[in-house]
């Protein structure tokens, strides 16, 4: 009897390699390998927590991220009219905008499209005027659509400000801050940062996982998502932390991913091997450290660069924008991303 269960016992041994191969293959034929598992806390539904607001980060941060924090990208997802002068100044002199020229606040858009929004009645809330622009190179705009235009109480909420605001409830669709706060991508600071800054999530010293590195960055840059609770395209009530794919249901198919323009595939090719990684880690019983490159790999936020992305090894994912072997840029920049934003 004991021979037989050591004999048993040896060949669970030798199988289980191969037990563990069939699970990596597994996880890699896996379109979309999350679940609520695969990572702690969600704040779907629940109220959202407070955070630590942007000028009080700056307080500290304002020689290393404060001296360039006004022109990130990040910041100015929706930036004040007269922050670009030369759109308040179409404003006043086109004869089909003049008499909005007053109630234009915010100016949302960059090269591929301009869209022109005031405060709304309700608190965080934003009216979007119907009237779309085509910048030009003097840094001013010509008008795509024809008068008469409207302000739009319902598009803002419904479609924009889950990305293009902070800490936005998507029972209300009301935002705290215009722009991406710091709160988005480092969530909910302990004060003990100061003295241990692996306590801030994506931090130098952290070692954060694929999944919360994929899901703080989609929750504004996958835009093919969909929230299964409010049925919204953009996240609900995301902390970072969460796991943003137990909500956010998205198609990381081969078929989805050739479908995508060269900026979205690579976005979504990403963050499809950060899944796999994530899962494969599991499966071995490993830590769940950066197994793969993420975005961080290539972008740094504070600074707005991606100059990162020329020091790391060629993949294929510089393939989808860059053609070997020069790697020559294979896509128009001005190219629409996505039809839910329209530029």
């Amino acid at each position: 009897m004991r021979s037989v269960r050591i004999g048993i016992l040896l060949r669970f041994f030798i199988l289980l390699p191969s037990l563990a191969l069939i699970l990596r293959q597994a996880a890699a034929e896996d379109p979309l390998p999350a679940d609520a598992s695969m990572a702690g806390s969600s704040h779907v539904g629940k109220p959202l927590p407070d955070y630590l607001t942007g000028d009080e980060c700056l307080f500290c941060h304002r020689n290393t991220v404060g001296s360039t924090w006004s022109i990130n990208e990040h910041q100015r997802t929706l930036r004040p009219t007269v922050a670009v002068p030369e759109i308040e100044a179409m404003l006043r002199s086109h004869p089909n905008l003049q008499s909005f020229a007053d109630q234009v606040r915010f100016v949302l858009g960059n090269e591929r499209q301009i869209r022109l929004l005031k405060k709304s009645e309700k608190y965080g809330h934003m009216d979007i005027l119907s009237a779309v622009l085509q910048p030009k190179q003097d840094g001013s705009a010509d008008l795509v659509n024809k008068a008469p235009f409207h302000w739009d109480k319902e598009t803002f909420g419904q479609r924009c400000t889950g990305c293009h605001a902070t800490a936005v409830d998507s029972q209300t669709r009301a935002f705290s801050a215009t722009g991406i706060d710091c709160y988005a991508c480092h969530g909910v600071v302990d004060l003990k940062h100061a003295k241990d800054t692996s306590l801030v999530f994506l931090s130098k010293k952290r070692n954060d996982s694929p999944i919360v590195i994929a899901s703080t960055c989609g929750q504004c840059h996958i835009r093919t998502g969909k929230s299964k609770a409010s049925g919204l395209p953009y996240a609900n009530n995301h902390v970072v932390g969460d796991n943003l794919f137990a909500d956010f249901d998205v198609d990381l198919s081969p078929e989805a991913l050739a479908a995508a323009p060269p900026r979205e595939r690579h976005i979504l090719a990403n963050i499809r091997d950060s899944l796999h990684s994530q899962k494969q880690s599991e499966s071995n019983g490993e830590t769940a450290a950066n197994q793969s490159a993420s975005c961080l790999s290539c972008h740094n936020v504070h600074r707005a660069s991606v100059r990162k992305h020329r020091k790391v090894a060629p993949s294929d994912y510089c393939h989808i924008c860059h053609q070997p072997p020069d790697m020559e840029l294979t896509y128009n920049r001005k190219e629409k991303h996505h039809a839910l934003c329209g530029y």
